[in-house]
């Protein structure tokens, strides 16, 4: 028989068993008792909790103590101060914790606590989940002088020392890689928003402005185009609205305050004082920054408050500086936001253009698909020059404004309107209509209205001068065309030099012979360059029609480089020899310098002089002897 004592030594001892069994089915080992084995090298110190399971971050040094919470509005400060946490802080922190990759570790017996940073100077880092559970605890110490390599990352990185504060793991100093000490200095001030503003640019519905007046810009949906809608309906400039938008939501303060320490001037009372109000999609609510004056003209800065934020005053730099967003990089009026475009035509709709000059000869531009574009001027239709389309096109879909004069207008005097210089009126597929019409002021400031519209818009006088509004203009590119198999001959004089004589017959295999004052030069003459001469004579094209008083043409073409007579024969329409055709050329360069960018030219007696590329001039006075 069992003795009483031993009995109670084996029910004990059935106690413990089941006791560690329960435990361990808890907790899933015994770490928490006899302690946790230290963490491997190249493995993570935290790997039982994801970024969204933080829900509190705790952070303490040098007796300054913080605590965030993860709230409806992104990361909320509690302490040491109530407002909105740098939510990239966060992000930063909780990345950081997760990446804490073991590099070396020691008994903590073994480490120096001092040494590593990890005493009074060392950062408190808690991180907990829902009900306050840890997640993580640790002690961040100072960066040590050695160095470690992760994978896709090019360089080495920098290693800390960390002690894990966890129950389980309090017995080990460890090295692991990165480095956010810089995240902690000066009292824990970055782990505040300095940003005044903190959304998401495409939930952004509307934005109210108001500086001197007030106007909004609004969108009807997050995939729609943003306009101008008070006080008038206008589109905006794209460019303009992604600058406001990126700059709005890069500002930050140089420094912040609380707002008790802080006098403002009554919100509102000063017509001096700015706003800038944020709706999103999905609510009525407006968060308005408001913009206090500059204390003095001298004044870098001016102090701002945000209303979802009503504790905290921020510093906001005034002029632009390197790196940092200032309220001088915001446009912030109505002329900066709104789109200066001229037109926004329908290129495919597009069927005619009037051209009105003040003086002169009408154009008519005219296009019936697939025909090309044609001009009609005083009754005769030709063919339009297509670069100058281009140009004209080009002025008035990509044109813009350099300031708004008015949108109130009924008296367009003032800027010449009343008798303008020039109209365009463009003509759509439905009979629609666009007209832009130009004036010029007393001062030779140049302006344009659209017909029908209060607003005049200022422009510069290269805008203006760009657009072809000459008849002369809008003749062909085109100088002339030539048919080899009536080719009989082609004269080019260079210089001073005497004429090289070149005769031409398309039905031989060597259709070249070449003369000069007499002599027989076609042993000399390299028939594959003159064809290359050739390919550009037969369709050769202009750069630019110029006006027959162009003082530089007519002064350069006195003395011409290059000379170049062509003669065909012509025939009738059954092939039978009717006559000689003869046409000229001359060319002179556009400057003195060696190789000038352009040329002056004429053809024939042509009263009308032209600019020539040098790349054609080039073809033309390539060298066609070969030299003994």
């Amino acid at each position: 028989m069992r003795s009483l004592g031993f009995t109670l030594i084996l029910a004990l001892l059935a106690i413990m068993v089941g006791g560690l069994a329960v435990w361990q089915w808890v907790e899933g080992n015994f770490y928490s008792v006899l302690g946790a084995p230290p963490t491997p090298l190249g493995e993570r110190i935290y790997t039982k909790f994801a970024p969204p399971d933080v829900r509190y971050i705790r952070v303490s040094q040098n007796g300054t103590n913080a605590s965030f919470e993860l709230g409806p509005n992104g990361w909320q400060a509690l302490m040491p101060w109530v407002d909105r946490m740098d939510p990239r802080a966060a992000v930063r922190i909780i990345d950081f914790t997760l990446g804490l990759r073991v590099e070396d570790l020691a008994d903590i017996d073994k480490v120096d606590p001092q040494k590593a940073g990890l005493r009074e100077s060392g950062i408190n880092i808690r991180l907990e989940g829902a009900g306050h559970k840890v997640l993580a605890k640790y002690k961040l110490g100072r960066q040590t002088p050695w160095l470690a390599t992760v994978k896709d990352v090019d360089e080495p990185v920098s290693t800390v020392f960390i002690q894990p504060r966890d129950e389980t793991q309090k017995g080990y100093i460890y090295t692991c890689t990165h480095n956010i000490i810089p995240l902690f200095k000066d009292n824990l001030k970055f782990l505040r928003d300095y940003r005044p503003l903190y959304f998401n640019p495409y939930k952004l519905q509307k934005i109210r402005v108001r500086k001197d007046t007030e106007f909004t810009l609004a969108r009807p949906g997050e995939k729609d185009a943003w306009r101008i809608t008070m006080p008038l309906d206008s589109a905006i400039n794209t460019v303009a609205i992604k600058s406001l938008i990126e700059g709005l939501f890069e500002l930050r303060a140089v420094k912040i305050s609380d707002r008790t320490s802080v006098t403002l001037p009554t919100s509102g009372a000063s017509t001096d004082s700015r706003q800038i109000g944020l709706t999103f999609f999905g609510s009525d609510a407006e968060t308005v920054l408001e913009i206090f004056p500059p204390e003095t003209p001298e004044s870098t800065e001016v102090r701002a408050t945000v209303s979802n934020r009503p504790d905290t005053v921020f510093y906001l730099p005034v002029k632009p500086e390197a790196n940092l967003v200032s309220l001088a990089n915001l446009p912030q009026s109505i002329d900066e936001l709104r789109d200066p475009t001229l037109t926004h035509l329908n290129l495919k709709d597009l069927r005619g253009i009037l051209i009105e000059p003040a003086t002169g000869a009408e154009m008519l531009l005219s296009w019936k698909p697939p025909q090309p574009w044609m001009v009609t001027i005083e009754g005769r239709t030709q063919e339009a020059n297509q670069e100058r389309l281009v140009d004209l096109l080009n002025t008035a879909i990509e044109g813009k404004a350099i300031g708004f004069e008015t949108d109130a207008a009924t008296d367009f005097t003032p800027w010449g309107l009343d008798r303008p210089i020039l109209k365009l009126r463009f003509l759509g597929e439905n009979n629609q209509t666009l007209e832009l019409t130009f004036g010029r002021d007393k001062n030779g400031g140049y302006f344009v209205n659209r017909t029908g519209t209060p607003t005049v818009m200022r422009i510069d006088q290269a805008l203006f001068e760009s657009i072809p509004r000459r008849p002369y203009e809008w003749r062909h590119s085109r100088l002339w065309s030539i048919d080899r198999l009536n080719l009989l001959a082609v004269e080019r004089k260079s210089g001073d030099e005497s004429p090289l004589m070149l005769r031409y017959d398309f039905s031989k295999p060597d259709p070249w012979t070449a003369s000069r004052d007499g002599a027989d030069l076609t042993a000399s003459i390299n028939p594959t360059r003159a064809n290359y001469m050739l390919d550009a004579l037969e369709g050769l094209k202009v750069t630019r029609w110029l006006t027959p008083e162009d003082p530089s043409a007519l002064e350069a073409l006195t003395t011409p480089s290059l000379s170049i007579k062509i003669v065909e024969k012509s025939t009738d329409d059954m092939g039978d020899f009717t006559g000689l055709i003869t046409r000229e050329v001359t060319l002179a360069p556009g400057s003195k310098v060696a190789n000038p960018a352009f040329y002056y030219g004429r053809l024939g007696s042509d009263t009308n002089p032209f600019l020539m590329d040098r790349e054609t001039y080039d073809k033309l006075a390539t060298v066609l002897m070969e030299k003994n």
